[in-house]
């Protein structure tokens, strides 16, 4: 079982998001947050492998945030998760920042799936 944490701002993802995980099998949605100041909360408590991570979170960002998830001992994995094109330029600062993988919004919710899946095993997609 994939144990996940989404941090997005837009009220209507967040829940979408965890209803499908929800109904997908092999993930376990361990909660949802709207902000890093939730996120880091509600971490202790969920300890994911994974964190679905929105690139932008109102006034904070998204890479920013991952940086720091990621420079904590025993850190999850983190998948950001964009509105935004994924170009060469945002996939690099995406992995700089520390992260398995970039899925844009617009992609079938299959392939933020397989994101997860693969940064749950330590996987990252090919350079």
């Amino acid at each position: 079982m994939i144990r996940v944490l989404v941090v997005d701002d837009h009220p209507v993802l967040r829940a979408g998001l965890e209803a499908v995980l929800r109904a997908e099998p092999g993930f376990a949605c361990l909660g949802v947050a709207p902000d890093g100041a939730e996120l880091w909360r509600i971490l202790p408590r969920t300890r994911p492998d994974v964190v679905i991570l929105d690139r932008r979170l109102g006034d904070e960002d998204g890479l920013a945030l991952c940086r720091e998830l990621r420079d904590e001992p025993g850190a999850p994995e983190v998948v950001i998760y964009t509105a935004d094109a994924v170009d060469p330029d945002l996939d690099a600062r995406a992995r700089e920042a520390g992260a398995c993988h970039v899925v844009e919004k617009a992609r079938a919710i299959d392939e933020l799936f397989d994101a997860v899946r693969l940064a749950a095993r330590g996987r990252t997609a090919a350079a």
